[in-house]
Formats: C-alpha cells, sequence, structure tokens
C-alpha cells in the first residue's frame, strides 16, 4: 500500500494547525495626533511656495520635518490641485506633506480619492462631513386664511437689553493628578495647582490662580456634536504653565507643540502669567498684563 499521499496530507494538516495558532504581530488603534493645517487659497504651487518662506523658513526650524496637510476648504477646483508637487516642494522646505484637509462634502472627497489624494480630516470637519450625509428635512409654512378674525399678539419693547451672565464655579483647592473638574454651562476659577494628567473642562473660561503641571485645560467645550464650542473663551494661567493640552473650542495643541512655539517660551520666561485666547483656529498667548492693551 502506497503510503506516500497520506503522509503529505498529515505533513500539510499539521503545518496548518501551526499557522492557526501563530497570533499576528501588531495591532490598529485610533489615536489622536497634532499636525500643523497650511490653509491655502488657489492650491498653486507660487502661493504655497510663499506662505512657506514667509512663514516656515523664517520660523528658525521650529518646523523642521513636521507633519502637515494643506487646508483646502477654500479651494474651489480641487482638479487643479497637483497635490504629489505640492508635497515634493514641502520636503524641499523640510515638510511631510501627509494629505488635505477641510474636506465637507462627498463629490470633494471622491474626487481627491480618485486622485489618490489622502483625506485627513480633524474631527471638526470630520463631523461636518457626517452631518452633510444625514437626511435633511424641510419644513414649509403655508398661509390659512380663517373666515374669522384671530386676535395677533404684539410685541413689547424693553427699553434696556437683559443680558444674563454665565455662573463661575470656584474651586478653592489644589486639583489632584489625574482628577477631572466640569463647568457645564459656566466658567471655572480655580484658587490653587493642578497635577499631572488633571482635566478641567469648561463651556466658558477658564482661570487657574496656581502652577499648571501636564494637566489638560478645555475652554469653551462644545456641548455635543452641534455645537462649535464658545470661541470667544480665555484661558489665564496666573502660576507657571507646563500643561499636557490647551484646547479652545475644540481647537487644541499638545504639549510637544506648545514647547516648540518661541513666542509662548519667552513669555513663560517672563513669569508674569499668560492668557491663551482663540484667533481663526488658531491658540495665541499673551503675558497676562499685555492681554488688557491688546
Amino acid at each position: 500500500m502506497d503510503t506516500a499521499p497520506q503522509a503529505q496530507q498529515e505533513q500539510e494538516h499539521a503545518e496548518l494547525s501551526v499557522r492557526q495558532k501563530v497570533s499576528p504581530v501588531g495591532d490598529i488603534s485610533h489615536t489622536g495626533f497634532s499636525l500643523a493645517a497650511i490653509k491655502i487659497q488657489s492650491g498653486s504651487q507660487d502661493e504655497l511656495e510663499l506662505i512657506l518662506s514667509s512663514k516656515i523658513d523664517r520660523a528658525h526650524g521650529a518646523y523642521r520635518n513636521a507633519a502637515v496637510v494643506l487646508n483646502v476648504e477654500d479651494v474651489a477646483n480641487l482638479n487643479d490641485l497637483d497635490f504629489f508637487a505640492l508635497q515634493e516642494q514641502c520636503r524641499r522646505h523640510d515638510l511631510f506633506l501627509l494629505g488635505v484637509t477641510g474636506v465637507v462634502n462627498e463629490d470633494r472627497a471622491a474626487a481627491l480619492v480618485r486622485r489618490r489624494i489622502p483625506v485627513v480630516n480633524s474631527n471638526r470637519y470630520a463631523r461636518i462631513r457626517e452631518e452633510n450625509l444625514k437626511p435633511k428635512i424641510i419644513t414649509q409654512f403655508l398661509e390659512v386664511k380663517v373666515p374669522v378674525p384671530v386676535e395677533v399678539p404684539y410685541e413689547v419693547k424693553v427699553p434696556y437689553e437683559v443680558k444674563v451672565p454665565a455662573p463661575l464655579k470656584v474651586v478653592r483647592r489644589n486639583i489632584r493628578s489625574g482628577e477631572t473638574v466640569t463647568g457645564q454651562n459656566s466658567s471655572i476659577a480655580i484658587y490653587g495647582s493642578l497635577g499631572s494628567h488633571a482635566r478641567v473642562i469648561a463651556s466658558h473660561h477658564i482661570f487657574v490662580f496656581g502652577n499648571v503641571n501636564r494637566a489638560d485645560l478645555f475652554a469653551g467645550a462644545p456641548k455635543d456634536n452641534s455645537d462649535p464650542g464658545l470661541t470667544d473663551a480665555i484661558i489665564h494661567i496666573q502660576g507657571n504653565l507646563n500643561p499636557g493640552i490647551l484646547a479652545i473650542a475644540g481647537n487644541y495643541r499638545t504639549a510637544e507643540d506648545l514647547d516648540k512655539d518661541p513666542g509662548l517660551t519667552q513669555i513663560r520666561m517672563q513669569q508674569r502669567g499668560i492668557v491663551v485666547t482663540l484667533e481663526q483656529a488658531n491658540l495665541r498667548y499673551f503675558a497676562a498684563p499685555d492681554f488688557a492693551l491688546s
């Protein structure tokens, strides 16, 4: 009896069992990265060269070998965008161009995907794009004439405008490492210091009259996916500023970003307190005494 085919089958079965027992190395996970976004209008190489020469090259190496994306929100015709030429152009300025952001509808996204241009949307643009996919409800009002007179309500004008200020949550102690303090629909004032990995989340402003040591501060925080957040919110730190994350209305900078900012480094050295504001999706920093004069 020929046992060769049977032996070959047994060997193949043994190899298959070994392959099934071996677990793959590595994994896929979702995480957040901090990327600088360069906003362009026309998408031409001349425009990008002007931006890189005036903004990047004069930053004294602060963006050297940094990963960036192009914000194409204002670019009218994406078919004229020569992404790979722009990618080579960024590399000549010591930047790594990863993709484009600011894409909020499917037609523009499909046009980019067809040309193998990666879309790297931030949370804000991804949320807008997702909202655009949802069915829209159109409400139409019809005027109906009735045969009997209907009393019409009238408007009573108040001689002055009444403004209700946002409430203030006051915390008179140090915030422990890993502790979270929230202020829904309010500002937060902390008379103490913040430990590492502590989180302060406020719908309005944040004031810390102490030191910030690797804590995360979120001012003007959006209440839900439909809320853009309070862009006029400020963060005031009177002591030493050494945060993990600073964010206003969902626009954030990590500790690594802050350490690379030469303007912020100079303000830190003055030790006069720091005020952080938001201007066109970028965080701005002021020495506290100079903020009132800005």
